[in-house]
């Protein structure tokens, strides 16, 4: 991962529409520029979006129309036991088992040039993801995302308070085979619209995706341009070490969202005014 050193952004969600600025990737095209007010002519992408834990592709609604609406092709597939896939919930989905469902959704999308978005626990899908298919993957885009070696996982990779937590949460609520999903006070500031919208959705996790170590074939991104963006308008505890070891990586362009962990959720129009410029 010998590529250019870190450049960083910061995006404020305070300008809502307005774009503040880029960063330049580590290979392929640079990541257009513009300044407030400006339009970017592009080509239309094609964006396949990865949700993190407790959710499904429901989550990137508000993500997908508006980049939908700029001409975008987007697709927002859910992982098994989750969402609109919560009735297929078992102690035998796995990490793989994610992995494996969105590089066949890829695959069955007949798509190329796909920029690659993970959000939270869908950074650790999306590596995997990478692993298998980078001959059709244009960029990773890890939103506040978990990072891992090959070799780890989840369980292993955040704070060790965190993981017993969630590991008592699955025996005493989750069934063995589950972690319960957080309150929704824990997901930032929010309307009371919002809220409900969230509360009715949200589904246990497949704690066998936390436990099972990811196994890389190849060096981590298998070639494929990446981005870090850190939400950093409030702190997720399992993430503070992992961003700490990031940022003394090589091979990440570093860009600052002035959003909080899910802003698919929280503050949608930020992220996708971001995402159309990679």
């Amino acid at each position: 991962m010998d590529t250019k050193k870190i450049h960083r952004r910061t995006f404020h969600a305070a300008a809502l529409g307005m774009l503040l600025g880029a960063v330049a990737p580590a290979s392929k095209a640079a990541l257009p520029t513009a300044s407030a007010g400006s339009t970017i002519a592009t080509r239309p992408k094609t964006f396949v979006l990865v949700h993190g834990a407790w959710y499904g592709g429901w989550c990137w609604d508000k993500v997908a129309r508006a980049l939908r609406a700029q001409g975008h092709n987007v697709t927002t597939p859910t992982c098994p036991g989750l969402g609109e896939q919560a009735h297929l919930l078992s102690k035998d989905i796995s990490l793989t088992t994610f992995i494996t469902s969105i590089t066949n959704h890829i695959i069955y999308q007949d798509v190329s040039d796909v920029i690659l978005v993970g959000s939270g626990f869908g950074g650790v899908v999306i590596s995997g993801v990478a692993d298998r298919i980078p001959h059709m993957i244009e960029r990773l885009v890890f939103v506040d995302a978990m990072v891992l070696a090959s070799g780890l996982s989840v369980f292993e990779a955040q704070p060790a308070a965190v993981t017993l937590k969630r590991q008592q949460q699955v025996e005493t609520m989750g069934k063995g085979i589950a972690i319960p999903a957080p309150p929704v006070s824990s997901y930032g500031v929010m309307d009371k619209q919002t809220q409900a919208w969230l509360t009715a959705r949200l589904t246990p996790h497949p704690v066998g995706t936390y436990q099972e170590k990811l196994v890389l074939n190849n060096p981590f991104g298998n070639g494929c341009p990446r981005v870090y963006v850190d939400c950093i308008a409030s702190v997720f505890e399992p993430l503070v070490e992992v961003k700490k070891q990031l940022r003394n990586q090589k091979g990440w362009d570093w860009v600052e969202l002035n959003t909080h962990h899910d802003p698919m959720i929280t503050e949608p129009l930020v992220l996708a005014n971001f995402l159309k410029t990679v």
